[in-house]
């Protein structure tokens, strides 16, 4: 299982991350889904993700990537970060030529908390 990524509600940064470990240049797109398990709910289905291509700032450092490193990013709306929510689990759709989908985590998903913020 991957290691729970912890924002605050209305907060917009940092953004979600995902090392695939597999090279993406032949990919056509990634998108983002979040489903909040106590509400039985998915409030982002698919949102468009980003597929590393530059300089980012990553743990206070600045890092260049490029789609062979394998690294998404989801960048949160107002929206999806405007509700503290518990217990959220998340997946990552990468669309390969000739409209294949793959989907990651493989196995279990990526858990999410919005926490409350004051």
């Amino acid at each position: 299982m991957a290691a729970r990524f912890t924002i605050r509600r209305g907060d917009r940064s940092p953004w979600i991350a995902y090392k695939f470990g597999i090279d993406l240049s032949l990919a056509t797109g990634v998108t983002f889904s979040l489903r909040d398990e106590a509400a039985n709910a998915v409030f982002i289905d698919n949102a468009p993700a980003i597929i590393a291509n530059g300089s980012y700032r990553i743990d206070g450092q600045m890092v260049t990537l490029a789609p062979t490193d394998g690294v998404v990013f989801y960048a949160w709306t107002a929206t999806d970060t405007a509700v503290e929510r518990r217990s959220c689990i998340g997946l990552f759709h990468i669309q390969w030529p000739g409209g294949l989908q793959e989907t990651w985590p493989s196995q279990g998903f990526i858990p999410v908390v919005i926490g409350s913020n004051f």
